[in-house]
């Protein structure tokens, strides 16, 4: 079995646009990996946006355990003659150690935080939850009511004025439940008799849907979104109209099923488990897969994932349950570890789908948040796979990249860690998975 992890930097710089300060960070081993009980040191040093060394102002920190305890905190006064200081700790149970540094301003409030994180015995970093006995047969009975009542055929229109000379490009319509539509799109060659040919699925990161998809002369390349509106062509994803579409479904949804926090990614999942968001969204994009493996084009030993955030969480759901995959990365994966609350208040995964309930619908997102997590769906993994995870992501937590890549019981799997790095990739480590995802 291979477990590698990979510290990609010992010091991060990151600036705080609307205020002064620019933290560098810098712990004192080069892998930022430690045994439980032994002390860390983190070197913090404090500059003004043009890199000289802020000598004003305060500093307050806080090292905890990516949650809500504390292990130590207090300020730092850059008045008194130096710009750096170090904070020390450790971890007694396998998770990550964070510091928060933030600028205090005039009233003293905490502004422009910033994070690093390093690792405490993280192959054995456990998941919040166990696995529901009947997870497995859960989702093999959706599975089968979906083919019996889901019967239209996926729609493949070609984009005829693509300006890609080299491939045809097809808008998908997937159909899932409730009459529901899904949209895609699938980049193939011109020239089919050069087939099969390897082939990559992509699910979207969290945000608007987004119209199209990369595509050459060499690879089939499906990519998929996961809401119910068409994307709008030519738009950025963030744009004011996708942004409005997105608004609307996220209220529409809340409106039927109120939550603390309206997100397409929080509604339903107090309800059953039958209405969560996500239920219809996995079924059709199963289907998707299915469909698209089946393809005479497809090389069948050559089927690939590659995604990051939600699309990593996706990665890690669809690989678990569709039996077509023979390599996957998955990068920063969000929709698992989803009761790692229950782990001494560490952070749950995105979308912390139980913290986002009202009080009253807590105890039943609790019971029902199990069949959607990426730890549950991981331990059917038995593909090579890679997953990276950042040690200062805020978003998705990297002890949820590991209570999830822990139970996979693929004898093909790695994990890399961004040392510093929050919810992105670092450029080395994207090249390296990428091109071991489509090179045999």
């Amino acid at each position: 079995m291979k477990n590698m992890m990979i510290g990609i930097a010992a010091t991060l710089c990151i600036a705080s646009a609307a205020y002064a300060a620019m933290f560098e960070f810098a712990c004192d081993k080069p892998d930022g990996v430690y045994a439980l009980d032994e002390k860390a040191t983190i070197t913090v040093k404090v500059f003004e946006t043009n890199n000289v060394p802020l000598e004003t102002g305060k500093v307050k920190w806080r090292l905890n355990n990516f949650g809500d305890a504390t292990i130590e905190e207090g300020t730092f006064d850059l008045s008194k003659g130096s710009n750096a200081f170090t904070v020390s700790g450790a971890l007694n149970e396998p998770g990550f150690m964070r510091l928060d540094v933030s600028e205090l301003n005039a009233k003293g409030r905490s502004v422009g935080t910033k994070y690093f994180g390093v690792a405490y015995d993280p192959y054995h970093i456990k998941p919040g939850a166990e696995c529901p006995a009947d997870f497995n047969d859960f989702w093999a009975a959706a599975v089968k009511k979906y083919d019996e009542t889901v019967t239209a055929p996926i729609k493949m229109t070609k984009v005829e004025d693509d300006d890609n000379p080299k491939r045809n490009l097809y808008e998908l319509e997937i159909p899932t439940v409730e009459g529901r539509t899904l949209y895609g799109y699938l980049s193939e060659p011109k020239d089919l008799s050069k087939g099969p040919f390897l082939s990559i699925v992509r699910v979207a990161a969290a945000g608007p849907a987004t119209w199209g998809v990369e595509g050459d002369d060499k690879t089939i390349r499906m990519f998929v979104n996961v809401h119910y509106y068409r994307p709008l062509r030519g738009e950025a994803k963030h744009s004011k109209r996708n942004e409005a579409n997105q608004k609307e479904e996220d209220k529409a949804w809340a409106k039927r099923y109120p939550v603390k926090t309206v997100r397409y990614t929080h509604v339903g999942i107090a309800s059953s488990r039958e209405e969560y968001y996500f239920y219809g969204v996995l079924l059709g994009i199963n289907r998707a897969v299915d469909w698209l493996a089946a393809r005479p084009e497809v090389d069948r030993k050559r089927f690939r994932y590659n995604s990051g955030s939600q699309g990593g969480g996706f990665g890690l759901w669809l690989c678990g349950l569709n039996g077509n995959f023979t390599r996957a990365v998955v990068y920063v994966p969000a929709l698992t570890d989803l009761l790692g609350f229950r782990q001494g208040g560490r952070e749950s995964g995105w979308p912390r789908l139980v913290e986002a309930q009202l009080d009253e619908n807590k105890a039943a997102a609790e019971r029902n948040a199990p069949y959607f997590c990426g730890v549950n769906f991981a331990r059917n993994i038995k593909i090579p796979i890679r997953v990276e995870v950042g040690s200062s992501d805020t978003v998705c937590p990297p002890m949820a990249g590991f209570s999830a890549f822990n139970v996979m019981p693929s004898k093909d799997k790695e994990i890399h860690i961004g040392l510093g790095q929050g919810h992105s990739v670092f450029k080395d480590i994207h090249v390296k998975l990428d091109r071991w995802l489509i090179n045999d």
